[in-house]
């Protein structure tokens, strides 16, 4: 069943933004505006807005420390709570998550209301739970300044995103009813050892129970993981921001980081190209394209594969004459199938034909070159390495003799930033454990999925033998097989129908320099780049989130920050035009500066159906902006105004908050 899931609007107070309440419908209607713009000068709490829309929709909050929770509080404020509620509707049925904080206590909790029902907790109705996770909601709650991040195999699972739009996972539900359906089985029948049946049930039991447990926990991890990845960017911005108030050292941090970063750039594209080219053993062995050209030569000179293969005298042997026109006895028969031994099968010849030409392709010209070129190239990848690396110390000394200032909040930051790093990296880790490789001989103490599967299916196999049920395990494991190959094969040939259809309007997006997307595994990856522009980013990410939300049966609404920042002029009209077909429901978040070649022809690619909202913190000095305004065209509240309408919208030219 296609699930439609659109976003009615939203409420804050008591946090770092303006209190306010945005309603994302027409007045007396439930069907939201196609296109919402909510402008918001830097400084208006624009960032935690879409951070709390992430949280709330996600339940990532759950994961918040008491740091975290008070940092969101109001600078200079007392209060002890704040609230944060977004109002959905899923097919028509109104859907409600709070997110309430207690400051004083360093807490938040969630409340969840759908239907009739009100819980405390997250509780997202089940046919939501796989779209409300941190790392599925960063598609459609969409950072536009961190787009390159779909580039991140760290920070993406893109496949994961596939896999619950077009509803994939269907197939893996069949297989576990397969299952169900062995075990159910297994469990009512009867065994001559009753002993033995009880003690290979309990083993298959415990495992069982481990695997679930060691489950839940790797995805506890995974969105433990998606969150303090968040949390850094976060706070990576405050530390920068922080740094650079030394006006000196900061211009040097500036300058020092756009370095690095071109850095990082040139060696992951060096290090890719360097892998590719190991795939080829004659560039890492001295000598062996001559050993293997000398290989070829030989094979030439034996006449090797013949011409003439096994069946052909295989298909001889039962004929009623030879070729030559006598009459085939049973002792000719025989001598021709001893003799056909002597000569090779069609696959044998096959290999033999293929080794040669793969010889004579990649081994050929100057035989020595490709041992020499390849490790002066590992040698040009030491210096890129090095010089990266001389920068980081570069930029380490300065972040050094910025903190010896003894500047309170810069420590802060630092100390922030080192835990939440720390912590990520014990994520990591303890995930890599979790999904690594089986050994060959794994023990039942492992926290290894792949080897308590391994274990599980050699227990299940031991119940199967004592129930007399092992036929019937037999074909549930072949059902099993097959809906798993359906599941890859469909994921396959999605994967490549996405690839097309994504650098098809990325050719229309990008017309003056295109780029092309490679490959979908958990990221995306650019073909022949380490990486691109922030432009080329924004735009290939929403090429490929086009692709995405169309061809799936299930509505989602796209939620960005920064839509058009990053994009030349010349390409935000084409952005601009193919926003409308990427979704029903499309709300962003920008500032003044944004407007230019994109407001105008998205407000026509919308067929005119767009709100236009302006959201700023109420002061002396902006109070002459809007006390005049119509009632209708304004809210207010105690700390914050929203106006609505083109007119002020376009007119609007503040981009820091004063």
């Amino acid at each position: 069943m296609s699930l439609q899931l659109t976003l009615l609007g939203w409420s804050a107070s008591g946090l770092r933004c303006p209190d306010h309440e945005v309603r994302l419908c027409p007045p007396n209607s439930s069907t939201p505006y196609r296109v919402t713009l909510v402008q918001m000068p830097n400084g208006t709490g624009k960032t935690t807005t879409l951070n709390m829309l992430r949280a709330t929709l996600s339940g990532a909050a759950r994961q918040w420390s008491p740091e975290k929770i008070s940092e969101l509080r109001r600078s200079g404020d007392s209060t002890e709570s704040g609230k944060f509620i977004v109002k959905l509707a899923i097919n028509d049925n109104l859907l409600t998550f709070e997110l309430n904080f207690n400051f004083n206590k360093g807490r938040v909790d969630y409340r969840t209301s759908y239907g009739a029902g009100i819980q405390d907790g997250f509780f997202p109705p089940p046919k939501l739970r796989k779209f409300l996770n941190p790392a599925f909601v960063n598609l459609f709650v969409f950072d536009g300044e961190l787009a390159n991040n779909l580039l991140d195999y760290k920070q993406t699972r893109a496949r994961e995103a596939i896999d619950s739009l077009f509803q994939l996972s269907l197939l893996e539900e069949v297989a576990k009813a397969f299952q169900k359906n062995w075990e159910s089985h297994a469990e009512t029948a009867t065994s001559k050892s009753a002993q033995g049946l009880t003690r290979r049930r309990n083993a298959l039991n415990r495992l069982k129970e481990k695997r679930e447990k060691v489950k839940k926990e790797q995805d506890d991890l995974h969105l433990k993981k998606a969150q303090f990845k968040l949390e850094i960017q976060e706070v990576e911005k405050e530390y920068e921001a922080a740094l650079s108030k030394d006006k000196n050292i900061g211009s040097r941090l500036q300058t020092l980081k756009v370095q690095l970063d071109n850095a990082e750039q040139v060696v992951a594209l060096e290090v890719q190209k360097t892998i590719e080219k190991m795939r080829d053993p004659q560039r890492l062995i001295p000598n062996l394209a001559a050993s293997l050209m000398d290989l070829k030569f030989n094979l030439d000179k034996l006449k090797l594969p013949n011409s003439t293969s096994k069946e052909f005298f295989d298909e001889l042997a039962e004929a009623e004459e030879c070729i030559c026109g006598r009459s085939m006895d049973d002792e000719t028969r025989q001598a021709v199938r001893d003799r056909a031994k002597n000569y090779l099968g069609k696959d044998e010849v096959g290999v033999l034909n293929s080794i040669k030409t793969d010889i004579a392709t990649y081994c050929g010209g100057d035989m020595e070159s490709y041992y020499k070129e390849f490790h002066e190239q590992l040698q040009d990848l030491q210096k890129l390495i090095r010089a990266r690396d001389n920068l980081k110390t570069e930029r380490h000394s300065l972040e050094e003799e910025r903190l010896k200032q003894g500047d309170s909040e810069l420590e802060e930051k630092k100390t922030s930033l080192d835990h939440l790093k720390e912590e990520l990296k014990k994520c990591t880790e303890r995930l890599q454990e979790i999904e690594r490789s089986s050994h060959s001989k794994p023990s039942e103490n492992t926290d290894c999925l792949k080897e308590l599967d391994q274990l599980i299916k050699k227990a299940e196999d031991d119940v199967a033998e004592a129930t007399n049920t092992l036929k019937l395990k037999r074909k549930t494991e072949i059902a099993r097989k097959i809906l798993f190959e359906a599941h890859q094969q469909a994921r396959e040939e999605l994967r490549k129908f996405i690839i097309d259809e994504t650098n098809h309007r990325i050719t229309q997006l990008l017309s003056r320099d295109p780029v092309r997307l490679e490959d979908i595994q958990d990221s995306l990856k650019l073909q022949g780049r380490g990486g691109a522009s922030m432009g080329q980013t924004l735009s290939v990410s929403y090429a490929f989130l086009a692709t995405l939300f169309n061809r799936s049966d299930h509505q989602l609404p796209f939620i960005v920050d920064s839509p058009a920042g990053a994009l030349d002029l010349n390409v935000r009209p084409e952005v601009a035009r193919l926003i409308p077909s990427l979704c029903a429901q499309f709300v962003a978040f920008t500032i003044s500066s944004e407007r230019q070649s994109f407001v105008d022809v998205l407000h026509q690619a919308a067929s005119e159906q767009v709100q236009y909202l302006t959201l700023f913190r109420k002061t002396s000095r902006m109070n002459s902006l809007w006390q005049n305004m119509a009632p209708e065209q304004r809210a207010e509240t105690l700390n914050g105004v929203i106006v609505k309408g083109k007119d002020f919208f376009n007119c609007f030219d503040l981009e820091e908050e004063v």
